[in-house]
């Protein structure tokens, strides 16, 4: 028997889909309900209660009880009563109990494949905290961002005869059909747009799809409006007891946290009845009167972020390269896509109705499942997506630590090793997912990175090289060339991001990562060699000349901790190719890279230049890419 589950962890709730057997997926009922909450609760003797479980022990002390582990994820610990726990430990706690009841449901059958769904926006220390959280939970584990899973599973699903009753919208199979999915999730806003791609052959697996654009905001959710509506409920009660309010909403005593937990339940409840109704009431705990809310005052209150979140859907359209009315369809999914407004905003803005589906919430894990099980190869292209075996023996390949790519994936065959293995970050910052370049796409699912609030990984990257590598994504690779004129150097100027670069122009472009807004070069002649510039944007949350000291510091951080490669040189300011930069050096077995960080406001490149075999041409090129090098804002 084989058993494989898809599991999106979320901000308030989890779903855990599996499939038996090969069998079509199927979301695991927990606790009577198609969604396990994502609450945990640290007991006194070490036992971690999670969902209905956890909350019901929240009644007896609510200061052990944590309700969203993932708006934590970046704190590295937790204080839940007087136990310190690791958010590694805590979060592990909600995958097994999810892994454990998805195989419950198969007779207790090991896991045989683990998908994890994560935000668009997280980038590699995220990703690798939420596998180091699956260890040792199934043979395999991959990662899959979380609108590629929807926008997956709305294709596939509406692209097949498989799941009629599932149907809403007519797919004729043609090819280049192209749907838009706006993801309206506990903590996050992601919307993306993907477009079929052919069937591979008779009798192969369905086609692939291509995702044109995504765009994400971590800055709203669920839990957000959930807040706002307590806020709201606040303003009507609170002045008959301004005190009591106050006591109630802050009070540090045990019997106030019970009662805070209890009043955010109920708020919460009322927001899920107003996606139903016009009104309803909210109980309120003595002093205070019930609270008359209504779907108008809820509207009033979230109308600017969620007209943001559809300003955001059509900024992805429009960076796809596409009018709305070019779609097929636009999908809703997400919990807080129930909230009739969404609907209405949606059509206002694009002239297309949009569609969901029953339990929109449950979409990103059964999307997940079918992003690797249909599509692997495509999955493939994620970086982050790669599969890791905990205990398992490892191919030659799969040796590598320093390399992710396809051959890590389920169901892949190991691609060859690359002669040199590329520079390695030794903790990975990728940038905040944006759109491609208008019109431009992306296999899917692309890769993701970012991890907005918490602070990034900027000064190192992967360089890929291996020659089949480099042929598959010589092919994919996206480039935009323009004529040179004037005083302009000769060569071949790449702009594709937010930045601008001139390379020799005997040297091409072998690697263009969308997702983390690189391009890699090499001489032309040499292209299966390791001798490489590459460019890549990353986007600070903060002025990175105005804060030069704060900069400076996490670099070094982030060089001190890394323990694979020397690093000898590291000088805060340096003059290179007539301007200023931090330069730091990476020496590795067989190549040494000089590493070029440029910074203008919040918008930071670092340029790497690895000399292997011709170190002449690779430091004339270096020189000239650093030198041509314009950030655009």
């Amino acid at each position: 028997m084989t058993l494989r589950v898809a599991v999106d962890f979320g901000t308030s709730s989890t779903c855990v889909v599996a499939s038996v057997n090969g069998r079509e997926p199927q979301v695991v009922v927990i606790d009577g309900q198609p969604l396990l909450s994502s609450a945990v609760y640290a007991a006194q003797d070490g036992t971690l209660f999670v969902g209905q479980e956890a909350e019901r022990q929240a009644a007896v002390d609510p200061s052990r009880f944590e309700p969203n582990p993932k708006r934590r994820i970046d704190e590295g610990e937790l204080l839940l009563g007087d136990t310190v726990l690791r958010v590694l430990d805590v979060v592990r706690a909600v995958l097994a109990r999810a892994v454990a009841e998805a195989r419950r449901l198969a007779g207790g059958v090991a896991v045989d494949l683990l998908v994890l769904t994560h935000p668009a926006d997280w980038g590699a220390v995220r990703t690798r905290l939420l596998r180091q959280a699956a260890g040792r939970l199934a043979h395999e584990v991959a990662l899959v961002p979380e609108p590629v899973a929807a926008a997956v599973f709305h294709a596939a699903t509406h692209a097949s005869t498989e799941v009629n009753q599932d149907r809403t919208v007519e797919f004729s199979g043609q090819i280049g059909e192209t749907i838009a999915v706006l993801d309206l999730g506990g903590g996050t806003v992601d919307a993306s747009v993907v477009r079929r791609l052919p069937d591979t052959g008779p009798g192969a697996r369905r086609g692939g799809f291509r995702v044109l654009a995504t765009r994400g905001d971590p800055s709203f959710g669920g839990a957000d409006i959930d807040q706002a509506l307590l806020e709201h409920v606040g303003s009507l009660v609170s002045a008959a007891d301004p005190k009591a309010w106050r006591q109630l909403v802050e009070g540090r005593e045990l019997t106030d946290r019970r009662r805070r937990r209890v009043l955010r339940q109920d708020v919460r409840g009322a927001k899920e009845t107003l996606s139903r109704h016009a009104y309803t009431d909210v109980p309120m705990p003595p002093p205070f009167a019930d609270a008359h809310v209504t779907r108008e005052d809820l509207e009033r209150l979230v109308a600017t972020p969620l007209g943001a979140a559809v300003e955001l859907t059509s900024a992805t359209i429009e960076a796809a390269g596409l009018r709305p009315q070019q779609l097929t369809a636009i999908f809703l999914v997400g919990g807080s896509s129930r909230i009739p407004m969404v609907s209405r905003l949606v059509h206002e803005r694009s002239r297309v109705v949009p569609t969901t589906l029953d339990q929109p919430e449950t979409v990103v894990a059964r999307g997940a499942l079918r992003a690797v099980l249909v599509d692997p190869d495509r999955t493939g292209a994620l970086a982050g997506a790669a599969g890791i075996r905990p205990g398992a023996p490892r191919s030659p390949a799969d040796q590598r630590t320093d390399v992710v790519g396809p051959q890590d994936v389920p169901h892949r065959p190991p691609a060859p090793a690359p002669r040199q293995t590329p520079p390695v970050p030794p903790r990975q910052r990728a940038v905040p997912q944006q759109a491609p370049a208008r019109g431009q796409p992306v296999a899917v699912p692309p890769a993701s990175g970012q991890g907005t609030p918490a602070r990034r990984r900027r000064g190192m990257f992967w360089l890929v090289g291996g020659a089949a590598a480099l042929v598959v994504v010589a092919v994919a690779g996206l480039l935009i060339l323009l004529d040179q004129g004037g005083e302009e150097p000769d060569g071949r100027t790449f702009a594709q991001y937010n930045y601008r670069f001139t390379a020799p122009s005997d040297w091409t472009q072998t690697e263009d990562v969308v997702a983390r807004r690189q391009v890699v070069v090499k001489p032309s002649a040499a292209a299966e060699g390791d001798d490489l510039v590459s460019v890549q944007e990353f986007v600070l949350s903060y002025d990175g000349v105005a804060e030069h000291a704060r900069l400076v510091r996490e670099l070094r951080e982030e060089i001190e901790a890394e323990s694979r490669f020397d690093y000898p040189v590291f000088e805060t300011e340096h003059r290179y190719a007539g301007r200023d930069a931090i330069y730091y050096q990476q020496v590795k077995p067989a190549a040494t890279v000089d590493w070029y960080v440029v910074v203008r406001g919040t918008t930071q490149i670092s340029v790497g230049c690895q000399r292997a075999r011709i170190p002449e041409q690779v430091a004339s090129a270096c020189e000239q890419v650093v030198r041509t090098l314009e950030i655009i804002e």
